[in-house]
């Protein structure tokens, strides 16, 4: 039976000493044994909690911020006290983000979701692109940000990085998904620092209303125009660290492809320099926990920024990749729908589209590149390529009007990576063959993508006689090796170790070092659309000498098969050499310089070998037939493989490392 006795509380002395009280009034027998009387007092609320205390600690707080604030930057003690009030400096709720996607079926999200719904909401609840509401901003926060504009204004001329930006943007290059917002961040920044050399910069005032710019919610619904959203990180009163670090990668970009700095080294350090105000801006951005779909654009552009400094074999550009990857899952962007969100602008739902297809691709480009796993799969996402103007979409535009712009090439780029995921699946499994149902089905969508592009975006002709502007032309060029690639691939599942052995496969790698060759010679009419030639390089072109080089090792002297011009082949890898050792098309501080010099010795061994002499043969009907006994005595040599435990796919530095230890090729460092 439930106790419904009346509950008395103990007068101070005993519930202070925890000891059993009768309740008596005036004064309890235990107080008036100990000669307690005066003391002997019932509390008039007993069992409701006393806030007094935590009140008085919490209202001191503020002026304990206000005291530290006060002191002279040289205190010692700042930094001590500073930890102790942390803890209250911006407290909110912590930021939840969405979990729409595949977790299993022991997810946290598919046990609740059973439940019934609590006030708060459920933890999946979450409206893109918005972020927790903060009170106050950390002062420790505030002293960094104090710290880094202090440094950008000391080190940098913000009128010369926006003017170096509008005439790299002039020629046609851009940032891929930032760039709508990039005349605005242009415009505010330098609005920022008007006064720079001119008076002393209120650097802590800047930092503070950074900060809050940053941690405030976004104002976003259907009817939201570009420009108003841009005006909530670019207007006045509104900027956050974002657009301060969208505006410093851009000006490394720049840095990387404009000929106005007076030496290679002023280049470098400029681009370093921009690059490192770039990390430290996204740092302080991603370190109030508010993610939102500007943040995602900004790692964006900040991992592509580390792959032209740092290069696709750094760590650090490998890191910052799985960033990108991690908040594109964290925000939901990998769960999409045909239909349109009714609450989210159409602008804002294309963004989101690019950056997944962007990044998704680049995923499947770097993992083939360096033989690791990717890390998105297809199956557990659903997205929606972008919709490129007249491509794509919905409109009547003719197909012949439609430009080739940044959205048509990630729009094409999206489309390559979902067939190499298919292909990369295939070299998991058991040998295939060219009957396989799986095999045919890629290369049929491989020919009818290519066939649907609209004509104007296929590079049908030379580059040299291709009349569009420069950076058309990139995007051209792009479209056309990363459909050759595909085929490529393709061809590599079928054939396994055994890339020499397969005429279609030798065939599509020679126009792929032709289109290579061609750019380098025509690199004076091209404009970084967003890869650069020497990442075409070494991505396509090296994958492409490598499987020559093989077949030059293996079938040169049996070509009766092969519908190959080998004088052309001689002709295309001299080129290559020839730039690459040359430092024409790379430096010796180009953080792909080891990998390109070590695939262009290689190469030029081998060149030596097959034309010095080594080997001979006539020319007939256009092809060399040619006899090569030291080829055919050496190339089944025990123990050597070109790829020596490396996936097939992999080009990289251990497969020139390994083909340099072929007999035939060891034979000749012997000489």
């Amino acid at each position: 039976m439930r106790d419904t006795r009346r509950k008395f509380a103990a007068c101070e002395p005993c519930r202070a000493s925890k000891v059993a009280c009768d309740h008596v009034r005036p004064y309890c027998t235990r107080c008036v044994a100990t000669s307690r009387q005066t003391e002997c007092v019932y509390r008039q609320s007993p069992f409701k909690k006393n806030k007094s205390a935590e009140a008085k600690s919490a209202a001191s707080i503020p002026s304990v911020i206000s005291r530290i604030r006060n002191r002279r930057q040289s205190d010692t003690g700042i930094r001590d006290e500073l930890e102790g009030v942390a803890s209250y400096a911006v407290i909110s709720k912590p930021h939840r983000y969405p979990n729409p996607g595949y977790q299993g079926s022991f997810s946290h999200s598919t046990i609740l979701g059973h439940l019934m719904d609590s006030p708060e909401g459920s933890p999946g609840d979450f409206v893109h692109g918005n972020s927790q509401p903060r009170g106050a901003v950390r002062e420790v926060n505030i002293e960094r940000g104090t710290v880094l504009i202090e440094e950008i204004n000391e080190s940098v001329s913000i009128a010369f990085c926006a003017e170096m930006i509008r005439a790299w943007t002039a020629k046609g290059s851009n940032l891929a998904v930032a760039r709508p917002f990039m005349p605005s961040c242009i415009e505010s920044v330098c609005a920022l620092f008007a006064n720079q050399g001119i008076q002393p910069i209120k650097a802590r005032e800047i930092s503070r209303s950074l900060f809050l710019g940053t941690s405030q919610l976004w104002d976003v619904a259907a009817s939201t125009s570009l420009e108003a959203f841009t005006a909530q990180f670019c207007h006045e009163r509104s900027r956050r660290w974002e657009t301060l670090g969208l505006f410093f990668t851009a000006a490394s970009r720049a840095a990387l492809e404009m000929s106005s700095l007076a030496s290679d080294k002023e280049r470098r350090e400029l681009q370093r320099l921009g690059m490192n105000l770039s990390d430290q801006c996204l740092d302080i951005a991603l370190s109030l926990d508010c993610l939102n779909d500007l943040q995602l654009m900004f790692q964006y552009e900040n991992w592509i920024l580390h792959s032209f400094v740092d290069g696709d074999q750094s760590y650090h550009s490998w890191k910052r990749l799985g960033d990108v990857i991690s908040s594109i899952y964290a925000l939901g962007h990998h769960q999409q729908t045909e239909h349109d969100d009714n609450n989210t602008p159409l602008f804002l739902l294309e963004l989101r589209r690019q950056t997944f297809a962007i990044a998704y691709s680049a995923d499947k480009n770097v993992s083939l590149f360096l033989g690791r796993p990717p890390r998105i799969h297809r199956k557990y996402c659903n997205f929606v390529l972008p919709r490129s103007n007249g491509w794509g979409s919905s409109t009547t535009t003719s197909q012949q009007d439609v430009e080739f712009d940044f959205v048509s090439d990630m729009r094409w780029a999206g489309m390559c990576a979902i067939l190499k995921e298919d292909i990369v699946e295939l070299f998991s499994g058991e040998k295939i063959h060219d009957y396989d149902p799986r095999v045919r089905d890629i290369l049929e969508k491989a020919h009818s993508q290519w066939q649907a592009l609209p004509p104007n975006f296929r590079l049908e002709t030379p580059l040299k006689q291709c009349d569009k502007p420069p950076v058309v032309r990139d995007f051209m060029l792009n479209a056309k090796l990363n459909h050759l690639h595909v085929l490529c691939l393709l061809r590599m599942a079928v054939t396994r170790n055994k890339p020499a052995s397969d005429p279609e496969l030798v065939s599509t790698s020679v126009e792929i070092l032709h289109l290579i060759v061609e750019a380098i010679m025509q690199k004076d009419y091209l404009v970084n659309s967003g890869t650069s030639l020497v990442w075409k390089v070494a991505y396509y072109g090296l994958f492409a000498a490598g499987v020559i080089s093989l077949w030059l090792l293996n079938h040169a002297s049996n070509p009766q098969n092969f519908e190959v011009d080998i004088a052309k082949v001689f002709q295309y890898l001299s080129v290559l050499v020839m730039e690459m050792e040359a430092g024409v098309l790379i430096a010796a501080d180009d953080p792909n310089y080891k990998l390109l010099v070590d695939a262009s010795k290689t190469i030029g061994c081998l060149l030596s070998q097959l034309i010095v002499g080594r080997l001979s043969g006539q020319s007939s009907g256009g092809l060399l037939p040619i006899e090569a006994p030291s080829v055919v005595d050496t190339r089944e040599a025990l123990g050597w493989s070109a790829w020596d435990g490396n996936a097939p796919q992999d080009f990289e530095s251990e497969f020139w490392l390994n083909l340099a230890e072929h007999p035939f090729l060891a034979r000749a460092h012997d000489l």
